[in-house]
């Protein structure tokens, strides 16, 4: 007897995990920030939690 292979179960590999101090460097995020995506999420995180969890920054006005 032969055993199929069951095709609906897909496998999407988890979101690679991103350095929170060297995003907040390259976007310019205050080091109390900074500090506090750390304390929430860790050294490392995914990208889209990164993003989810910062304030943004205040508007350029001219």
């Amino acid at each position: 007897m032969s055993h199929s292979k069951d095709n609906r179960h897909v496998h999407a590999p988890s979101p690679k995990d991103h350095s929170v101090s060297d995003h907040c460097r390259k976007y310019g995020i205050s080091p109390d920030e900074e500090r506090k995506l750390r304390k929430l999420l860790g050294s490392h995180a995914p990208l889209h939690e990164i993003h989810a969890n910062h304030t943004s920054k205040q508007p350029k006005f001219r």
